[in-house]
């Protein structure tokens, strides 16, 4: 269960509004929380290196705007999530900024450059011409310094946010910027001391490429202030075919979550199609470790892995206590999963096969049933089930056959059918105690004590 899910936002005039979080998208430079109020508004929170900025009732939504871009191109999880939770420790409950409180906090503690980088987040809430005027000032202020290194790295945040505006375009043909369109281009590394806040986030634009991703690792992955960030890559990470820091991964999460929270990341992760056999070898055993039974062997079923030995040990270890009518569990693919991994262990097998059937058979009929044990036969298996079952299927409609009908379902735990077998072999044979002496048994197992009671007392008569 995750520590804590709510957000208690403390607007002027002592109002509070407590808003739920619907999902996070982890972006560079900021991170943004979509929350839901009490009243169904929508809000938007705002969070740059894991610490609060501002929150802003959704009014309208911009095409291209930093927050379509956050929600399109970042890593986005659905809350609640250990990751949202995470980020949420520390801003259990926040003072709510105007922009314009938010402008004055920002040049009290970040570098003009990053005031830029952090306002062009906003683009979507404030006016195009106010916003421009608040980022060419940062521009202007290191121009006036003679910092055209810096000067440059606004005009690229000014990009950014205004990609087709003439100033913008103009100025960047300036000579004296000629030297740094090429080091810009190719993100030339020397840019991590000159000019580490435009590469942060260069480098997570073009994280898809290994290199790009590996520098922003190795540069940004040890700051406490992007540990959010650096779960997100490498869960990104673990939906490709690069399993190279699947244990990094691991470690990481092992580190920021519980255990309990660790489960649902692995088990999230197993349920994408593209997740690795050793993501899904560890949703698994972290499931069994954790005794989710049922998360476990849905796993297993709906992405089958190879088998290494501790995870016989731990299918064995998770098979008596896996709720078999779990309707969250696929059944119809129980068989052609199971059949190959525990064809030497009959028992278990046979066991875990005939409790599946009653469940099976609310939408099944018996060749539906029969086809669904075909794979004992594609692995040379036998297995007392499908024997069972392939007797049954002689007998279901032969009326001479009803009383063994009857013993095999309810052999089956098909007791509603085994009722309907011995029924019909009473009006065939009224004389025959046995079907009688069979129902009285069965209404006793159910409970049906009145039931019961009138083939007790007929079978007296009898």
């Amino acid at each position: 269960m995750n520590r804590l899910t709510t957000i208690t936002l403390l607007e002027k005039g002592k109002n509070k509004i407590l808003l739920q979080p619907i999902r996070l998208a982890v972006h560079q430079p900021c991170s943004i929380m979509e929350a839901v109020s009490p009243a169904n508004e929508l809000y938007h929170v705002y969070f740059y290196k894991q610490q609060f900025l501002a929150a802003k009732k959704v009014t309208r939504s911009r095409r291209s705007s930093y927050l379509e871009q956050a929600f399109t191109k970042g890593i986005v999880f659905l809350c609640p999530h250990p990751a949202a939770t995470l980020l949420l420790v520390n801003h259990e409950h926040v003072k709510n900024r105007s922009l314009t409180d938010l402008l004055q906090y920002v040049k009290k503690r970040f570098s003009p450059l990053e005031i830029a980088q952090i306002f062009r987040c906003f683009d979507s809430l404030i006016q195009p011409d106010k916003l421009f005027k608040v980022m060419r000032e940062s521009y202007y202020e290191y121009r006036r310094e003679g910092k055209w290194g810096k000067a440059y790295s606004v005009l690229l945040t000014l990009e950014e946010a205004f990609p087709s505006h003439e100033w913008v375009t103009h100025t960047k043909r300036d000579p004296s910027f000629s030297s740094y369109h090429k080091i810009y281009q190719s993100m030339d590394q020397t840019l991590l001391k000159k000019d580490p806040s435009t590469m942060e986030w260069l480098l997570w634009k073009n994280r898809s490429h290994a290199p790009y991703r590996s520098l922003w690792f190795n540069t940004f992955g040890s700051q406490s202030s992007h540990t959010i960030a650096v779960f997100s890559l490498l869960y990104e990470q673990q939906l490709t075919n690069d399993t190279s820091l699947a244990t990094h991964f691991l470690e990481t999460a092992n580190h920021l979550f519980t255990q309990t929270e660790l489960t649902q990341i692995l088990l999230q992760l197993a349920s994408d199609p593209s997740a690795s056999a050793s993501i899904l070898r560890q949703a698994f055993r972290q499931a069994v470790k954790l005794h989710a039974w049922d998360d476990a062997m849905k796993t297993f079923i709906d992405h089958p892995f190879p088998l290494e030995l501790q995870d016989i040990k731990c299918l064995t270890e998770a098979i008596p206590h896996v709720k078999w009518d779990n309707p969250q569990l696929p059944l119809e693919k129980l068989s052609r999963t199971l059949v190959p991994v525990l064809k030497n262990q009959k028992k278990d097998l046979d066991m875990i096969l005939t409790a599946c059937i009653p469940i099976l058979s609310r939408s099944h009929d018996l060749h539906d049933l029969l086809h669904w044990l075909k794979p004992l036969n594609d692995h040379q298996c036998k297995l007392p089930v499908q024997q069972t079952l392939q007797q049954l299927s002689h007998y279901a409609e032969d009326p001479d056959k009803q009383f063994q009908a009857g013993e095999l379902y309810y052999k089956l735990g098909l007791k509603k059918e085994a009722i309907d077998s011995f029924n019909w072999e009473i009006e065939l044979h009224p004389d025959d105690p046995s079907p009688v002496r069979r129902l009285c048994s069965l209404y006793h197992e159910l409970g049906q004590t009145d039931e019961a009671a009138v083939y007790q007392q007929l079978l007296k008569s009898m």
